[in-house]
C-alpha cells in the first residue's frame, strides 16, 4: 500500500495519549528508523500491523524515521493508524544533533524507545534516553547483531564502543543465527528471541478458494504456479529462481514475482533469461495487497542469499503454502521442515526437482502446506508475538530478560551450549563400585575417507579404505574383541562397504550410527565448521538426517540400531530430544576434558569419563569416549582449564605451551597420536580415579595408509596395530579388565545389583 493513499497528516499527536480501559494511559513506545517505506519494505510492512496489535494490550506505538525524506512536507502522518514522524521535516534535515533536539522536546512522551536501526555510532541518543530514565531496546533484522554492529567501529575504537553500547540494555533478535552472531559479544541476560509474526484470523486456504482467486486474477486453473514475493534484486536473487523455471519442462509451470524493482539493470538480465520461456516468467510488479496471489499458488519459491527473518515465509505458511527455499543458516532450516512442510535445495536443479515434487503429487503439497500453517499457528501467531513484545517493554529495568516460551519450536541452544557441568544437557554421571571389573569396549567410527586437513568439503563419499578394516580384524580376533562399528551414511549405502559391514555384524560387532551431517540427506547446509556439528542445524533438519541415516543402518542391519555417535563429537540438546525421542539406548558422543568451542562445537572439558543417564535411569545411556588430562598439573585441570581456555590463554596458546612441557594436555584413549605408555598412563590414572567403563576409539580410514595424518604409509599402519595389540594385552592383564561391547556394558550396568541406580555414585558437579 502506498504512503500517498494511506497516510495523511496526523497534527494532533497527542491523540495517541487517551486512558486504556482501566483509566490508566498506555505503556508508549518510540520505534526509530533511519528508513522506513512501509509499502514494500518487510520491516515496514510489519511494523504497522503489529504496532495495532499491541495497541490492544496497552502498548502505543509511534515511529520516528530519521533519514528518509517522504514525498510531503508534513512532520508527522498516520499510516495505517501508526504516527509516523519525518525527522528531515520537523527539524529541517537527518543529523544526530536534530535527533537530539527532537529527543529533547518529545522525549517526555515515551517510556520506551526501540531502535531499529543504529542511527547514532556515538550513542549520544540512547545516553540521553537513559539519563531520562528510558529504557531503551534495539531489534536486529539483518547483519546488526552487537557482534556486527561492533565489528563496524575500529578495532581501537571497540572496547569504547562496547561500554556505550551498554546504553542499549535489550537486544531483540529474531532469528536462532542472529543469536548465535549476537552472542559472541553480549551477555545472554540481554539478549531476547522473538521472531515475526502473521496474523491467522482467516483459515486455511480450501481448494475452491484457490481456484476463485486464480479467477479473479486471470489465471489458468491447471497451471502450477509457484510464486515469489519480494524485490526484484540481487540480494533476493530471482534470476536463479528462473533458472530453476528453466529446468522445469512442464509448460503449465509458472513464476509469478511480486515486488518492486531496486535494481533496473538487474530486472533487465531477468527479461532477457525469461524472454527464453515465453510467459511462463511474469515479473507482475508491486501490488499493494499479495493476498489473492498467495491464495492462487500452489507453491512459494525463496532463493534469496541474505535475511533476518522473511515475512514472506509468514505470509505463505498462513495461506498453507508449501515451501521451497535455499538454506538459509540458523533460519530456513528452523522454519521450514524438509520433506514435511516443505524442501531446502541449494542447486538450481535440486530446487526444480522439488517443485516438480510437488507439482506431481498434489496431496503432498497440500500436506506440506497445511503442516506449515500448523506450525505457524504453534509458534509465529501475531498475538504471541504481540504479547512477547508487551511483556518486553513491561518488564522492570533490574529484571533479566528471560526467552520466551511462546515460541516452542524454536530451540535457541545448539552445540555451542554443551558446555560446563554435565546436568546443563540433563546429563547425571555415575561412578561403578570400585569392586566392578574394568571392561572395555573398542568404538571404530566407520565413514567415508577424506582430506582431515581440509575440512568437510572434501568428503566426496569415497569409501575405498573401507578394506583396510577388514586387515585390521584379524588383530580383534586374536584378542575375542568385537568392536562396534558406527556407520556414516556414505558407509552404510554403497555396496562395497555394506558387504564387509554385513559380515562384520555377523561375526557379532555391534552397528550404530554415526552421524556426519554434511554427506548425509538432505545436503543443504554450509560445509563449514559451525555446520559440521549437528548439534547446530536446525532441530527439524538434524532430526531428518539422522532418521534417513538410521532407517539406512536399519536396513543393513535388520533392526533398529540403538547406539549413536555423533560426528566430530558434535551434538546438541536437540541431538540428545532426539534421540530420546527415537528410543536410542547409548551414546557414545561425549569427549571429556576436550573444547571443541573454538569451532562452534562442544566444549566437554568439564565433562568426566564416567558414565552418565540422560534423564530417568534405564533410558539413554551415556557411554563416553575415554579420555582425560595428563601433564604434572593434571590435579589442576579444573581450575587452570577457564585460563588456558580464555581469550588470553588462547592468545597466548598456553594449551601448546602447558602441553609441550608436559604440564597439562587432553589424550583421548586412542591409538591414533598417541604411543602406548601413554595409553596405559591415562588407563591407569582415570582407573584410580573410578572410572570402571573405558572405549578405545579410532577411525576406519586409519587402517589404510594415506587417508589420516596418524597412518600416512603402511609401516604406520603396522605400528597402529602394534599399539593395539600391547594395550589389549595391556588391559586384560595389568588392569585385569574384560572386553565387551556398547550393549553388554549397558546390560551389566542395569544387571549388576550393584550397579542399580538406587547404589551408583553420583559424579559431584
Amino acid at each position: 500500500m502506498t504512503e500517498s493513499s494511506s497516510a495523511h497528516p496526523a497534527h494532533d499527536v497527542q491523540a495517541h495519549d487517551v486512558p486504556w480501559r482501566d483509566g490508566s494511559r498506555p505503556l508508549r513506545v518510540l520505534h526509530l528508523y533511519r528508513r522506513f517505506h512501509p509499502d514494500y519494505t518487510g520491516d515496514g510492512i510489519y511494523y504497522t500491523r503489529l504496532i495495532p496489535e499491541m495497541a490492544r494490550l496497552a502498548v502505543a506505538g509511534e515511529i520516528l524515521v530519521y533519514e528518509t525524506k517522504p514525498d510531503h512536507d508534513a512532520a508527522t502522518v498516520e499510516h495505517e493508524g501508526v504516527p509516523v514522524h519525518y525527522l528531515a521535516n520537523a527539524m529541517g534535515r537527518a543529523s544526530i544533533p536534530a535527533l537530539l533536539g527532537w529527543l529533547a522536546r518529545h522525549l517526555h512522551r515515551y517510556d520506551v524507545i526501540h531502535l531499529h536501526s543504529h542511527v547514532d555510532r556515538l550513542f549520544l541518543s540512547t545516553l540521553f534516553a537513559r539519563l531520562l530514565g528510558r529504557r531503551v531496546l534495539f531489534s536486529c533484522t539483518l547483519n546488526d547483531s552487537p557482534t556486527e554492529l561492533l565489528s563496524d567501529y575500529r578495532p581501537s575504537y571497540r572496547r569504547l564502543a562496547a561500554l556505550l553500547m551498554r546504553s542499549i540494555g535489550t537486544f531483540v533478535v529474531i532469528s536462532p543465527q542472529l543469536m548465535r552472531l549476537a552472542r559472541q559479544s553480549t551477555a545472554a541476560r540481554r539478549l531476547r528471541f522473538i521472531p515475526q509474526g502473521v496474523r491467522l484470523d482467516r483459515p486455511p486456504v480450501s481448494a475452491a478458494e484457490r481456484l476463485a482467486a486464480r479467477r479473479l486474477l486471470g489465471l489458468e486453473p491447471d497451471d502450477f504456479i509457484v510464486l515469489n514475493v519480494g524485490s526484484v534484486s540481487r540480494r533476493k536473487n530471482v534470476a536463479f529462481l528462473v533458472e530453476v523455471m528453466a529446468q522445469m519442462d512442464d509448460p503449465r509451470a509458472r513464476l509469478i514475482v511480486l515486488g518492486p524493482v531496486l535494481e533496473e539493470d538487474y530486472a533487465e538480465e531477468i527479461r532477457a533469461a525469461a524472454s527464453r520461456l515465453g510467459s511462463r516468467v511474469t515479473l507482475a510488479g508491486f501490488r499493494d495487497d499479495p493476498t489473492e496471489y498467495y491464495r492462487a499458488a500452489d507453491a512459494f519459491a525463496f532463493a534469496s542469499t541474505a535475511e533476518g527473518f522473511p515475512n514472506v515465509f509468514l505470509e505463505a505458511m498462513a495461506c498453507n503454502l508449501p515451501i521451497v527455499t535455499r538454506f538459509l543458516p540458523g533460519l530456513s532450516d528452523y522454519i521450514v521442515d524438509h520433506g514435511r512442510s516443505g524442501f531446502l535445495a541449494q542447486s538450481a536443479r535440486d530446487f526444480a526437482a522439488a517443485l516438480k515434487a510437488l507439482q506431481q503429487d498434489p496431496a503432498m503439497a497440500a500436506g506440506f502446506g497445511l503442516a506449515g500453517r500448523r506450525f505457524a499457528e504453534r509458534n509465529l501467531e501475531l498475538q504471541k508475538v504481540a504479547a512477547a513484545y508487551s511483556q518486553l517493554y513491561r518488564e522492570e529495568k533490574s529484571r533479566l530478560p528471560e526467552p520466551s516460551s511462546a515460541f516452542p519450536e524454536f530451540s535457541l541452544r545448539s552445540a555451542g551450549d554443551v558446555r560446563g557441568a554435565p546436568a546443563s544437557i540433563g546429563l547425571r554421571e555415575f561412578r561403578l563400585p570400585t569392586s566392578q571389573r574394568p571392561l572395555l569396549q573398542v568404538v571404530i567410527d566407520t565413514e567415508a575417507d577424506f582430506d582431515w586437513d581440509k575440512g568437510t568439503a572434501t568428503d566426496t563419499g569415497r569409501v575405498s579404505s573401507i578394506t583396510g578394516l577388514l586387515s585390521g580384524f584379524d588383530l580383534f580376533r586374536s584378542h575375542g574383541v568385537r568392536p562396534a562399528l558406527v556407520l556414516d551414511y556414505p558407509v552404510a549405502t554403497q555396496e562395497p562397504s555394506v558387504a564387509i559391514i554385513r559380515s562384520l555384524a555377523a561375526e557379532g560387532c555391534e552397528l550404530g550410527v554415526h552421524l556426519h551431517g554434511w554427506s548425509t540427506p538432505p545436503e543443504v547446509e554450509l560445509r563449514d565448521d559451525w555446520h559440521s556439528f549437528s548439534g547446530n542445524l536446525g532441530p527439524a533438519l538434524e532430526r531428518r538426517k539422522l532418521e534417513a541415516l538410521t532407517d539406512r543402518v536399519e536396513a543393513l542391519l535388520g533392526h533398529r540400531p540403538r547406539l549413536f555417535k555423533s560426528g566430530r563429537y558434535g551434538l546438541g540438546p536437540s541431538t540428545i530430544a532426539a534421540l530420546q525421542e527415537m528410543r536410542f539406548e547409548i551414546d557414545l558422543s561425549i569427549c571429556p576434558a576436550y573444547d571443541f568451542s573454538g569451532m562452534g562445537g562442544p566444549d566437554f572439558s568439564a565433562f568426566s569419563a564416567h558414565p552418565g543417564w540422560f534423564g530417568r535411569e534405564g533410558g539413554l545411556l551415556s557411554l563416553p569416549t575415554t579420555a582425560g588430562w595428563l601433564g604434572g598439573l593434571r590435579q589442576e585441570a579444573a581450575r587452570l582449564r577457564p585460563l588456558v581456555a580464555s581469550p588470553v590463554g588462547r592468545a597466548l596458546q598456553l594449551d601448546r605451551l602447558s602441553a609441550r612441557a608436559n604440564l597439562l594436555y587432553p589424550i583421548r584413549l586412542s591409538p591414533e597420536g598417541n604411543d602406548l605408555a601413554a595409553m596405559k598412563a591415562l588407563t591407569r590414572q582415570l582407573h584410580a580415579d573410578g572410572v570402571r567403563v573405558f572405549t578405545l576409539s579410532l577411525h576406519s580410514p586409519t587402517f589404510q595408509p594415506g587417508n589420516t595424518a596418524y597412518t600416512r604409509s603402511a609401516e604406520d599402519v603396522r605400528a597402529l596395530l602394534s599399539r593395539i595389540d600391547g594395550y589389549l594385552a595391556f588391559f586384560r592383564s595389568e588392569m585385569g579388565g574384560a572386553f565387551s561391547t556398547p550393549a553388554g556394558i549397558r546390560a551389566a550396568i542395569l544387571g549388576s545389583t550393584a550397579a542399580m541406580p538406587a547404589a551408583m555414585e553420583r559424579v559431584p558437579a
